[in-house]
Order: C-alpha cells, then sequence, then structure tokens
C-alpha cells in the first residue's frame, strides 16, 4: 500500500484549537487545523450533538444524514457495513480515528464500520474528493475521520444503559481529567443482541457482542512542548449465515462465526517554536486486526467445519514541520508551508487449511510485507479575509509497485456580499492492490491474484455555498466527476473452471454526481438538515460483459436524508424524527451450480425512518427511547441478506 496518512495526528492538532470554537474548525481538509469556512474541498460534519440526538449505537447509522455517501449492511446487527463514498470503492474511503489508520489490510482494506460505537465519539469529519495527496492510498475518494472526546473540565464522567428490540443490551462509562498541562480520559462501552435472521429462510437469529475501550492522554513537558498518547481497543464476535451453494445460490442457517479484534495506538510529541509560528511533530502508530472465523461446510453431508485466521499489522513513523512564512491577522491567516516525512510497514498474515480449488491444490498459509516512504509537501495562501487557495504534492515509494506521484489543489471563495462562497478542489488519487486482492484465498470462492496493478483517479468538484434570511438558513449545493482507471474487479470468474479472482479492469469507471445539503434553524426551537445525492457510476470493461457500460454494483442513482430536531422546556425535553432513503440500485448473483454467469438483480428502494425523544428529569440524569426502522421496511443491502425490522429500545444517561 501506499502511504495512508500524513504526520498531523489528530490528537497533537487538538491543542492548537482546543481554545477555539471546534465547530469552525477543520483537523482533515487541510494538514493543519483550519476553519471550515476557508476549506475549499467538500466537507460535512458530525457532532456529538447529532449522535446524542439521533441515539446512534453505532456510528454509522448518523453517517447516512451525509451527502455522497451510500451504507450497505449485509444483514442484522454487527453483519459487515460497508461506506461508498461518491460511487467509489469501499477501501478507496481513508478511515482515520485520533490520528490512527483504522483500515484493515487484513480484510480489503475496508474500515469495519459496523464494529464503530458512537459513545465516546466527539465529531466525525468527512473530506470528499481526491485526498490521496494528503493522506495517500487510502484516500482514492475521501476521508472519514473519526476524533473522539476530550475533558473540557477539570472533572468529567458518563454513563449511559439501555435495552430493546432484539434482545439488546448495551452501556458504557467514561472518566475526564484535566488540568493545565494534562488530560487524560478513559472509556468502555459494551453491546450484546441475539440479533435477527439474515437469511430469508430458517429461524436462527444472528447475533452480535462488542467490547470497545479508548483512551487518550496528553502531557504538556513545557510550554511548547506537548506528548500525547492514543490507544483504543475494540473485541467483537459475530454470527453469520452461510450460502447454499448446492440449490438456491442465497443465504442459509448456519452455525458461523467471526471473531475480531483492533487496536490502535498512537503516541507522539509536538514541538512549538517562533511563538507558534513554527511547528514540528513527530508520531509513531500501530495499526493491528486480527480476524479468526469458523464456518459450516454446507456442501458437504457432515457438515464439516473450516477455520480460517488473517491478521494485519502496520506500523508507521511520521515527522511533519509547518511555517508560516507571513504575519497573519484575525481575517486573514498568514501564508503557511508544511512538509512531512514518513516510512510505513504493513505485514499480512493468513492461516488455513490447503483445499483443492477447481482441481488445483491451494495453501493460503503464508505471510507478506510491504514497505512505503513518502515525502509531501502543502502550501497554504490566504489573500485577504475571503479568497483562500491551497496545492499539494506527494511522492510515494514503495517496495512493490513503482513510485507514484499524486497532487491536489483547492480554492475557497467569499463573494463581496458576505452570504455567498463558492468551493472547489482539483486532484489525483491512488490505491494500491490489498493484501486480500494479491494473496488472499477463501475455499471454494476465491484466490488472489499477486499480478495487479494500483488504481488511480482523476476528480474535481465546484459548489457553491449561500446564508439566507440572516443565517437561519444555509444551503450548499456541489456538482463532482471522477474518472478511475485500472480498476480491481474482485469478482471475475472465467470459464472453464469459474475460479474466482482479481483483475484490473480494461476501460475506464466513470462516476459523477450533484451533492444538496440544506440546514435551517426554525421557528419553536425546531432545526431541520436536509441532503440529497445524485450519483452515477459506471464501468465500462470488455472483460466483465456482466458490469459493461452499466452502473457499479449496490451504488443508488439517488440518496437522501432529512432529519428535524427540537429542544424545549429551558432544552430538557428533546425530540428527533429522521429519514434516510436508498434508491433502487443493482447487485450481483452467482447461481449455483457453477456460479456463473453471473445474474444482475435489482435492490429495491426503501426509507428507514427514526423517531427518538430525551427528557432530563433531573441535573445530569437523562431517559430517552427511539423507533428505528419505524415503517418497518423489508429491505435488502446486499443480495438475499435480511436486515433488522421495527424496533423499540429505551435507556438512560448519566453526567457529571
Amino acid at each position: 500500500m501506499q502511504l495512508r496518512h500524513a504526520i498531523i495526528g489528530i490528537t497533537l492538532a487538538l491543542p492548537a484549537w482546543a481554545g477555539a470554537d471546534r465547530d469552525s474548525i477543520t483537523v482533515t481538509a487541510y494538514r493543519t487545523p483550519q476553519a471550515i469556512a476557508r476549506s475549499g474541498s467538500a466537507l460535512s460534519i458530525v457532532d456529538r450533538r447529532e449522535l446524542a440526538g439521533q441515539q446512534a449505537l453505532l456510528a454509522v447509522e448518523a453517517l447516512r444524514t451525509v451527502p455522497g455517501l451510500s451504507i450497505a449492511r449485509g444483514g442484522p446487527i454487527g453483519a459487515q457495513t460497508q461506506v461508498r463514498l461518491r460511487g467509489a470503492e469501499a477501501n478507496h474511503v481513508l478511515v482515520l480515528i485520533d490520528g490512527v489508520e483504522a483500515n484493515d489490510l487484513a480484510t480489503g482494506d475496508e474500515f469495519s464500520f459496523e464494529h464503530l460505537a458512537s459513545f465516546d465519539i466527539e465529531r466525525i469529519e468527512v473530506v470528499r474528493g481526491p485526498q490521496s495527496a494528503l493522506w495517500g492510498s487510502d484516500a482514492l475518494a475521501g476521508v472519514i475521520n473519526v476524533i473522539t472526546r476530550t475533558p473540557d473540565e477539570p472533572l468529567e464522567s458518563a454513563a449511559f444503559l439501555e435495552g430493546g428490540a432484539f434482545d439488546l443490551w448495551s452501556g458504557g462509562t467514561r472518566v475526564g481529567l484535566r488540568s493545565e498541562r494534562a488530560m487524560l480520559t478513559a472509556s468502555v462501552s459494551a453491546l450484546a443482541t441475539d440479533g435477527s435472521n439474515a437469511s430469508r429462510t430458517g429461524t436462527e437469529d444472528d447475533g452480535y457482542d462488542n467490547v470497545t475501550g479508548n483512551l487518550r492522554a496528553s502531557y504538556a513537558l513545557q510550554d511548547d512542548l506537548v506528548v500525547s498518547l492514543d490507544a483504543r481497543h475494540t473485541d467483537t464476535t459475530t454470527e453469520f449465515d452461510g450460502i447454499d451453494s448446492t440449490t438456491t445460490g442465497l443465504p442459509t442457517d448456519a452455525d458461523n462465526e467471526t471473531d475480531a479484534r483492533q487496536t490502535y495506538l498512537g503516541a507522539g510529541a509536538r514541538l512549538d517554536l517562533l511563538d507558534g509560528r513554527w511547528l514540528h511533530e513527530v508520531r509513531y502508530t500501530l495499526t493491528a486486526t486480527d480476524t479468526d472465523t469458523v464456518e459450516e461446510d454446507l456442501a458437504t453431508p457432515a457438515r464439516d467445519y473450516t477455520a480460517r485466521t488473517a491478521s494485519g499489522d502496520k506500523y508507521g513513523f511520521y515527522y511533519q514541520t509547518s511555517l508560516r512564512l507571513t504575519a497573519g491577522d484575525a481575517t486573514t491567516p498568514g501564508h503557511l508551508l508544511t512538509l512531512a516525512a514518513n516510512h510505513e510497514r504493513e505485514e499480512f498474515h493468513q492461516r488455513g487449511e490447503v483445499v483443492d480449488f477447481f482441481g488445483t491444490l491451494y495453501d493460503p498459509n503464508q505471510d507478506q510485507a510491504l514497505n512505503t516512504t513518502g515525502f509531501a509537501a502543502e502550501y497554504l495562501a490566504f489573500l485577504g479575509p475571503r479568497l483562500s487557495l491551497a496545492a499539494s504534492v506527494r511522492h510515494d515509494d514503495n517496495s512493490d509497485f513503482d513510485d507514484v506521484t499524486t497532487w491536489r489543489t483547492t480554492a475557497s471563495w467569499t463573494l463581496p456580499d458576505e452570504a455567498t462562497r463558492l468551493h472547489g478542489s482539483f486532484g489525483t488519487g491512488q490505491k494500491a492492490p490489498t493484501f486480500v486482492e494479491r494473496y488472499g484465498f477463501s475455499p471454494n470462492q476465491f484466490v488472489g491474484n499477486p499480478d495487479l496493478e494500483p488504481e488511480t483517479s482523476q476528480g474535481w468538484d465546484l459548489g457553491v455555498e449561500r446564508h439566507w434570511f440572516d443565517g437561519r438558513l444555509t444551503t450548499d449545493l456541489t456538482y463532482f466527476r471522477a474518472n478511475l482507471d485500472d480498476e480491481i474487479n474482485g469478482f471475475y470468474c472465467p470459464p472453464p473452471s469459474y475460479a474466482c479472482t482479481a483483475i484490473n479492469q480494461q476501460g475506464e469507471s466513470r462516476r459523477r454526481g450533484v451533492e444538496a445539503v440544506a440546514r435551517a434553524s426554525l421557528a419553536g426551537g425546531y432545526t431541520a438538515s436536509l441532503s440529497y445525492t445524485y450519483s452515477d457510476s459506471r464501468a465500462d470493461d470488455p472483460n466483465t460483459p456482466e458490469v459493461a457500460l452499466s452502473g457499479e454494483l449496490r451504488r443508488p442513482l439517488h440518496t437522501g436524508s432529512l432529519d428535524l430536531a427540537g429542544r424545549w422546556l429551558d432544552g430538557r425535553l428533546g425530540a428527533n424524527i429522521g429519514a434516510a432513503y436508498t434508491g433502487r440500485r443493482k447487485d450481483i448473483f452467482y447461481p449455483p451450480p457453477f456460479f456463473y454467469p453471473a445474474t444482475r438483480v435489482t435492490l429495491d428502494s426503501y426509507v428507514l425512518l427514526r423517531l427518538a425523544a430525551s427528557y432530563e428529569v433531573a441535573k445530569g440524569i437523562e431517559v430517552y427511547g427511539r423507533i428505528e426502522n419505524a415503517l418497518d421496511e423489508d429491505y435488502e443491502d446486499v443480495y438475499g441478506f435480511n436486515t433488522p425490522g421495527l424496533g423499540a429500545f429505551a435507556g438512560v444517561r448519566l453526567a457529571l
């Protein structure tokens, strides 16, 4: 893989903007924190207030309100959940948690959104468009940056407990300490549910368990030198159904289970010189994931069990320096030059049984490694109080692929009326083949292709943001286009063996669309937000006629959301109504007995309606309840895999 994330390290950046209004600062759209109003990139933020108002146990549910995102969950709570940005692949989106890259190199470089608990999250930033020049390979389509909470007071504590449908129970606690020089916060949360049945037939529910712990600490050794530590660990167990490969080709009840563990660690230091004009940051990170899977072999009379393990470790060392070249003031920051260097090592390990795959013996037991050294530069020019320009370039030297250079430019211009802002970006992206695509193996399903080449892209967007009625209404309309070359198709199953592998497709994948957002403060204590996305993604590959010149799989042409919230009785009573629309989209079905030729199927559109309310019965004690999928929609995000129906939940929150 190429460089994933640069040196900024969100924890190290926090002291720079902790004293400012955090709602007005982005720490993702540039390599250093800057005002959101100066961002040329299309940017959305989901903050703690929205997470609490929606009562989202898993953060991915709140992302349904973000334009440009489409979400596909392959079954009940805890099932694999893919987030696609502007019609790109799920592994084209880089996910950071407190400055540590969280994409799982052992499971296709996708982030496991199904395991991201929301309890300790402060905010989530979503930056759309090619970001490889800033953040490296996985950021081909954009970045989702998760920032967890830090205390604002000398002593803080919080806890919650809830239960409801599907025999779900969840709870957690958090404590935070802050002094003039030190900060420490720790949290733990747990979720357990018997789940629902993923298959269309049968009666077996598929359960899920999740335990997540988070720790953050920083200490100012002196006024201009801060050291920090971030650690997060998630341990999950997921039950899932198998595929009836002999008759229907659809999911069926099976005694399958996956145990997964994700550990993220970041440690670093930040030095401010010349009264904060010259910053130095150094950071070490570790991402370690392990996935153990046990499955029933439904194709054999004895229904024997097979076991396989995949794990990945990523070690990174990063250095960044930022120098403000000109003096600035309250309205116009000084020009800023940032230089960075990094080295990463990635290791992939796979264990399993040697099997006969269409007449050929395959041994999945292997250990692979990859090294990347990268260099990056970014220049920010602030030309008066209304015009901001940015240019960045990165060069990555990879041990397994040719060197690659990516670049990005952005602009933000507020018109003289002070109510209208134009923003735009233009850049390139790249995504190296994953270890799974090159070396992965699934019995009777897939064997990797070590000869794959990186994917490359070019993309641009242009938008207009407008404030109406003295700022009570804000609208933003953005048009985007992107082209992807050498797209990797991981489901290439040619005759006569029909053995599936991955290939670089010929032709070009084209993506274009429109993102629209409106946010309003209404009379009577209400707020409203509306989002809509039109996203058209098409592939052109003569080698794979099932997708040639047609819409990419699981990408809806239309998505949208409406969220209404209000607070009354001096803020003690709150209510939230949310509706998320997902339009019709295509999926692919491999009919038995040979799973070829593939058949394209249509997934119906659906609306997920959420009703939520809360009431503060005493200071620091709040009771709440919600109804999810209130319309009891019967829908599938992945063909053949059922998702949960209507469910009611209630709980209590405590805060000190």
